[in-house]
């Protein structure tokens, strides 16, 4: 009679072998999770080294668009430092929980994208904006360019060269001779400081 040491089959030794993983996986997106509420930006690098590839593809099939699908990717990891007080490890993994934000934030870009062309459209001819709303306009614009004006100056420059000059970050990249990680790093960590400091503003993103 086989003792019970040697009772397993293959299929319990597989089983046991993704439990393992799946508890690793767990404790290790618990301990990041933990980093992140903390305000451990290397915990961001660690999520965005991890996840960038995934969160990119995502984007880019959905908008079906280089540059839009640089925009989301830095979007994505933005929320991910704002909202990881929302991520909970017993419902799901945090990759599956970044490719959901992924999914959610290139499809509000498509939407956004739609509902300007409309506007576009159906502003040829209509009236001026009202002088209030210009105002508005106007006030938030110089809210955000001062925030941005207190950024440390290789941030700043690369913020400067995407959203001011409208350059790829690639294109940012090779225009200040660093690498394309390097402008994507500090413009993921120029949009965490920018939230954080319009956010006291009551400047809250989405």
């Amino acid at each position: 009679m086989m003792s019970a040491a040697w009772s397993w089959t293959r299929k319990d030794v597989m089983g046991a072998e993704v439990e393992d993983r799946q508890r690793t996986g767990l404790a290790d997106d618990r301990s990041i999770a933990e980093r992140l509420v903390a305000g451990d930006e290397s915990a961001l690098d660690e999520v965005y080294d991890l996840y960038s590839a995934l969160v990119h593809g995502v984007a880019l099939r959905t908008t079906r668009d280089r540059i839009a699908a640089e925009d989301v990717t830095q979007e994505v990891f933005v929320q991910v430092w704002e909202k990881i007080d929302r991520f909970d490890a017993e419902r799901g993994s945090l990759r599956a929980w970044i490719a959901t934000i992924a999914h959610r934030r290139s499809v509000d870009h498509v939407r956004r994208e739609t509902a300007r062309t409309r506007v576009a459209v159906t502003a040829v001819g209509s009236t001026h904006p009202s002088a209030e709303d210009e105002a508005v306009v106007v006030m938030l614009a110089d809210r955000v360019r001062a925030a941005v004006d207190l950024l440390p100056e290789a941030q700043r420059e690369v913020v400067r060269l995407a959203y001011y000059e409208d350059h790829s970050l690639v294109q940012a990249a090779v225009k200040l001779g660093i690498p394309e990680g390097t402008a994507k790093s500090r413009m993921r960590h120029a949009l965490m400081r920018l939230s954080d400091s319009l956010t006291g503003e009551g400047m809250r993103s989405n």
